[in-house]
């Protein structure tokens, strides 16, 4: 008997420390909404369980295994340090057919109405290791998840079907999409969108979008959610399709490539596209930026304001052709009629 204690002390410890490793914010952070006396009575509320509990939590502290049999309502005012499992919980019915991508999708106002103010994400804390089917953690969760979800803010690594997040520091992987507000780590799905920041590495077999307006099939929109001057992406994006609808810096290899915004880095594809690009551009067919500091080698290259090279067999810059090669050292700016922000630095 005492070796089975022992047994499942160590296992709870273990847990409990997996959680505490990735762990970048304290439970104890109060949230904006709340004044510190509030915070502290809605913790006070919380009766602690040791061991063993069955779930969805409302105002508990589970030290070792919360276990949820059927997600039929969010936990609330909840904090688990070992093993968080859920056979079948909440949000499943976003990760089962017919829908999984369109789920995903979805505006991610529906789930995570700010940026900045988030209720929900107080709500349920997990240290250590959630799995399960579709469960939904508007909190956060230091550690491992596996299953796929909603989730607040992860501090670890989550893998799923689906993934829909409001905030990421870690490993994200999803069999079919990942849907996160702000990332900073690595992600890799079918598909991956980022509809604030990026900030780290998209692997993706279809495309990597960053964008307020995410759309598989369309152009996306930039709104007001981040100004055009802030970087939206900071890293490598790596797949079929890359879109950036916010100013970027670094790599991006895919078929298509495109930023709407300031780009310093480099783009490797089949058709490459920018606005004001300080870098390089590398296609087979095409390369085509409004202004051009650096490098520009394809079939066809085109540019309205170029300093520095075009290499390719039609070059195209402020209405001129020049096969072959195309230098130009000189500052040349936009013509009046283009807006200021988009001429050379």
């Amino acid at each position: 008997m005492l070796a089975k204690v022992s047994c499942i002390s160590w296992v709870i410890g273990l847990l409990t420390l997996s959680g505490g490793l990735f762990a970048q914010e304290e439970e104890e952070q109060e949230p904006p909404y709340l004044s510190r006396a509030e915070w502290k009575r809605l913790r006070s509320l919380r009766k602690v369980r040791f061991l063993f509990w069955i779930g969805p939590l409302q105002n508990k502290a589970v030290y070792g295994v919360c276990f949820t049999p059927l997600g039929f309502r969010e936990h609330y005012n909840a904090v688990v340090n070992g093993l968080n499992l859920e056979v079948l919980g909440i949000g499943t019915a976003s990760i089962i057919p017919p829908g999984p991508a369109l789920a995903a999708l979805s505006p991610m106002d529906r789930f995570f109405p700010s940026m900045d103010t988030l209720p929900e994400v107080y709500n349920f804390q997990v240290n250590g290791v959630s799995l399960g089917s579709g469960f939904v953690q508007r909190g956060v969760l230091n550690g491992i998840g596996v299953g796929g979800g909603l989730i607040g803010k992860l501090n670890g690594i989550s893998v799923g079907v689906v993934n829909v997040m409001y905030r990421a520091h870690g490993l994200v992987i999803g069999a079919l999409v990942n849907q996160i507000a702000e990332m900073r780590g690595l992600e890799i799905a079918f598909f991956n969108a980022v509809r604030f920041r990026m900030r780290g590495v998209q692997l993706a077999l279809l495309g990597n979008v960053v964008s307020t307006s995410i759309s598989a099939l369309g152009d996306p929109i930039l709104e007001d959610s981040l100004s055009n001057e802030e970087r939206g992406l900071i890293g490598l994006q790596v797949g079929g399709y890359n879109i950036v609808s916010y100013s970027a810096l670094g790599l991006q290899i895919g078929f298509l490539n495109r930023v709407h915004g300031k780009h310093e880095g480099i783009q490797m594809g089949f058709v490459n596209e920018g606005k004001v690009l300080r870098g390089m551009q590398i296609s087979v067919a095409a390369n085509k930026c409004k202004a051009l500091q650096g490098v520009q080698i394809s079939l066809a290259n085109e540019c309205s304001s170029l300093r520095g090279v075009q290499i390719g067999l039609l070059n195209f810059c402020e209405g001129r052709l020049s096969p072959f090669l195309r230098v130009k050292l000189k500052d040349r700016r936009l013509t009046t009629s283009e807006s200021s922000s988009e001429s050379l630095p």
